[in-house]
């Protein structure tokens, strides 16, 4: 059953308020589990490839009745890759609360946040997902996201090369750099650090 958009309130935020921060936090870890659960050097290892919380252009979050129910970070760069400069979004981090899902919560984040990288410029978004879960996929492709075909590739704060295959772009306000971005036959080069 899809919640009816008068139940809850969307709110945009440059920072997370702390009031709203441990409420998101408990969705996060609820999420994320995964994360939560991981080796020293898997937590290491994550630190050095999610290095860009600088690029953090604010918060998507889903109230109802004054509860967090959902919430997604949004982020924006400027780059050049393939020769193209750009600016270039991302979201990360989209959960729902257990409870909510499959109500329509993480398609208002979704697109809200969309609309907030418009309003940013951003010419193209970035996200990455558990492409091999055809699920998944399909609910980024919703709103335009495609799979990247040569993946994405990017540096650590240790100046680390990565190269990982589970990212998708969606055109914003460029369409021209998506199609360009979409052709290339290597790995998009995100610059420096994963959302």
């Amino acid at each position: 059953m899809k919640i009816h958009p008068s139940h809850f309130m969307v709110h945009t935020y440059n920072v997370l308020p702390t009031t709203l921060s441990a409420q998101v936090e408990v969705i996060d870890k609820e999420s994320f589990a995964w994360a939560y659960h991981q080796t020293l050097e898997e937590r290491l290892v994550g630190r050095d490839k999610f290095c860009s919380s600088g690029d953090s252009i604010g918060y998507v979050v889903v109230e109802e009745k004054e509860e967090v129910i959902g919430a997604a970070n949004m982020f924006a760069r400027s780059i050049t890759s393939d020769g193209v400069s750009m600016k270039l979004g991302g979201i990360g981090g989209l959960c729902t609360r257990k409870d909510k899902r499959k109500h329509g919560v993480g398609t208002e984040l979704l697109n809200r946040a969309m609309q907030e990288l418009r309003r940013n410029g951003v010419d193209i978004a970035y996200l990455c997902t558990e492409v091999e879960k055809e699920w998944m996929a399909r609910f980024y492709e919703k709103v335009g996201f495609i799979r990247l075909a040569h993946g994405h590739t990017y540096t650590g704060k240790s100046g680390k090369r990565y190269t990982e295959f589970d990212g998708m772009i969606a055109p914003v306000c460029s369409q021209k750099i998506f199609q360009r971005i979409s052709m290339i036959k290597q790995p998009f080069d995100i610059g420096r650090g994963n959302w």
